[in-house]
């Protein structure tokens, strides 16, 4: 595969949810940029097959079966780097559940797992490789959405995950100011999935994510490449896809309007 001509030569990565998606592809950019690669997620099989997909590309990497929820296993996965690597130099967190049901029948337990694994499956990597990016002055980047910046009826629990990485990343910005930890954000759009990406449904099963407009979906390796690049600039913040990017504007200076549109379309799907 072709080498990228951004240079992270040396530096040791870990990416948490990355046996597909988003994760997979912000893996395999690092790699073609020349870093060496964690890879993480909690279906052993498919880290695994990613692991040696990975591997027939040519690239430096190990896998580690985690579930970033469980702060002792986050503990692990960061221990997993140190033993191979001897250190870290990016964190990127990738890893969340999304899920559409209204409040009132999404039973509390499936809200509290999407919440959990959009909120503590950032914190507690983040913790845990903290000391570790500390020494590396390197980078913790979170890997937010669209929809952690207005809430989206049927999406309450997603929508609630994902703005509390906001509210982290501001707060850790100004207390890793001093420590030369880069920390950034990035709000990705609609993205093309990969065949069998799911979500939780009102009654807690796994259904397929329904599909979108292909011309609104950038393309995964496309958006990798965007948040591989905001690492390499240490820039703070990146919302991506023009429709983000003017969805942004419309909220900062015309929320209400951003509403009506939100809630109307709500009610139609």
């Amino acid at each position: 595969m072709k080498r990228s001509s951004l240079s992270f030569n040396g530096k040791v990565a870990i990416v948490t949810g990355s046996s597909m998606g988003i994760g997979k592809a912000v893996s395999i950019e690092l790699c073609r940029c020349g870093a060496s690669v964690v890879i993480n997620g909690r279906n052993a099989e498919k880290l695994n097959a990613t692991k040696n997909e990975l591997e027939s590309m040519g690239f430096d990497l190990i896998a580690c079966p985690a579930d970033v929820t469980n702060y002792n296993e986050c503990e692990m996965l960061v221990q997993a780097a140190i033993a191979k690597y001897k250190k870290l130099d990016i964190l990127v967190t990738c890893a969340g559940v999304a899920g559409r049901a209204s409040f009132e029948t999404l039973s509390p337990y499936h809200f509290k797992t999407i919440v959990d694994s959009n909120i503590y499956g950032t914190v507690f990597p983040a913790r845990a490789a903290l000391p570790f990016l500390k020494e590396s002055k390197g980078s913790l980047v979170f890997i937010s959405s669209l929809a952690g910046m207005m809430g989206i009826p049927y999406y309450t629990a997603y929508c609630s995950g994902k703005m509390s990485l906001t509210a982290l990343y501001q707060c850790l910005r100004g207390e890793l100011k001093n420590t030369g930890i880069h920390t950034g954000i990035v709000y990705v759009g609609f993205t093309k999935n990969e065949e069998g990406k799911q979500f939780i449904s009102a009654d807690g099963n796994l259904v397929p994510v329904p599909p979108r407009n292909e011309r609104l979906q950038q393309p995964r390796g496309k958006v990798a490449r965007s948040i591989v690049n905001l690492i390499k600039r240490r820039k703070s913040k990146m919302i991506l896809s023009p429709i983000g990017k003017i969805n942004a504007l419309l909220i900062r200076y015309f929320p209400i309007l951003v509403r009506t549109i939100i809630e109307r379309a709500s009610v139609k799907s």
